[in-house]
């Protein structure tokens, strides 16, 4: 199977049927909660489709970025119709009826975004019926196919990242949820306009970087021609918060993704002004998230980044991956620090993990029990609220830097020196 091919999507599917999807092991109940813990790390949020969530083909690595690209965005779809789904299908021969009917709606999901698509001849391909799984296979391929500029990240990140917004209003249409899904887009993207307009205007001075972002969001975005030039005068005469209208993102998950598109306007250039973390503090505020929380979305994108340090290929220098690095080790360690005595407590819980610290005070770990300390720490992080739904770099978080985070006093008596 190669998503470059034509019929990937039914072989695909033949692929999947097998593997229902379970999502009791998140142990998370809230559906916004568990969408983004799911999407984040594929990075489909940041503009950058990295990983499929769940699953993985064997042959993932043989495909180029576009192929890649299809199978997150498909994956995507299926995840979040399935925290929609009411009833669940049994046996595997209904997975496999689900998975198609699934994949199917998703051609008929943007033909009412874009009725027009029904009478176009998408790219080199005939045109089959909106019922048919090659439909959506066909328009899959136009969307990425026109919205992949692996030349340029920072020019092509808004234009790729409204592809999480079509994931998220899936499963609410599927749900039943919205009667005009295309004027709650719409309106979806012009907010972030606003909002990323005021983010460039934050320090007062507008970067030809920030600017050339601004109108490839814009014209990404494909608003009518009155709605597109107003966002451009928000552009030039400059927007403030208290001007935007944020009553549109009106779930927690449009709110978290609204915050982590001003951020990563902002973190362009890897740096935060103290008047720039000022705006996004203030943002944070009028969409009803905590400053814990802005750490937090902080601390998920450079994780994304350092995680997948190999494949954004577009912040490869040392100097970048050294303030990075420093940066999310310092928010990691306050968060720690504020959560220390829950980590003490789970940490003395863990026979395991204790009997291995203390015996490291005494002598050398083998690579095997190192390894193993390493990891039950990682979970433990894992487990404190503030970093359940997202995703630490576990590669990054070496034992000598986790032993260097934690705080002191949780650790056997011989560590605090």
């Amino acid at each position: 199977m190669n998503p470059a091919e034509k019929g990937w999507l039914k072989e695909y599917i033949k692929f999947r049927s097998p593997y229902p999807i379970d999502l009791n092991q998140y142990q998370i109940q809230d559906q916004d909660n568990l969408l983004y813990k799911l999407i984040q790390p594929t990075g489909l949020i940041y503009g950058h489709p990295i990983h499929a969530p769940g699953l993985r083909h064997p042959k993932e690595q043989r495909w180029n970025s576009l192929g890649k690209m299809k199978i997150v965005l498909l994956e995507s779809f299926i995840h979040s119709a399935r925290l929609k789904q009411v009833s669940l299908p049994q046996r595997e021969s209904d997975w496999k009826d689900y998975y198609l009917e699934t994949s199917q709606s998703i051609g008929r999901f943007y033909s009412i975004l874009d009725p027009s698509i029904n009478k176009k001849k998408l790219l080199f391909f005939n045109r089959p019926r909106v019922e048919d799984v090659r439909f959506t296979e066909q328009v899959l391929h136009r969307r990425l196919f026109l919205k992949s500029r692996w030349d340029n990240y920072w020019a092509s990140l808004f234009q790729n990242s409204l592809l999480f917004l079509d994931t998220y209003y899936f499963g609410e249409w599927r749900a039943g949820n919205f009667h005009n899904i295309k004027w709650h887009k719409d309106a979806m993207k012009i907010l972030l306009l606003k909002v990323i307009a005021a983010a460039a205007h934050a320090n007062q001075i507008i970067a030809r970087e920030e600017r050339n972002m601004f109108f490839n969001f814009l014209s990404s975005a494909n608003l009518s021609k009155a709605q597109s030039k107003l966002a451009k005068e928000a552009f030039k005469d400059g927007v403030t918060l208290d001007q935007i209208d944020l009553r549109q993102a009106d779930t927690w998950l449009l709110k978290k993704y609204v915050l982590e598109l001003a951020i990563l306007m902002i973190w362009a250039d890897k740096v935060i002004s103290i008047e720039e973390r000022a705006f996004l503090t203030e943002l944070a505020q009028r969409l009803g998230i905590s400053e814990e929380e802005l750490d937090i979305s902080l601390i998920a994108i450079e994780s994304f980044v350092i995680e997948n340090w190999k494949e954004v290929y577009f912040l490869q220098n040392k100097h970048s991956f050294q303030v990075i690095s420093e940066t999310i080790l310092q928010r990691i360690a306050s968060v720690l620090k504020k959560n220390r005595v829950s980590i003490g407590q789970e940490i003395r819980e863990s026979s395991e993990l204790w009997h291995l610290l203390e015996k490291f005070k005494a002598q050398p770990l083998s690579d095997e029990e190192k390894e193993l300390v390493r990891v039950k720490l990682i979970d433990i992080l894992n487990s404190i609220p503030a970093f359940v739904i997202i995703e630490l770099p576990a590669s990054f978080l070496t034992l000598p830097v986790l032993l260097k985070l934690l705080p002191k006093s949780i650790l056997p008596v011989d560590f605090q020196d």
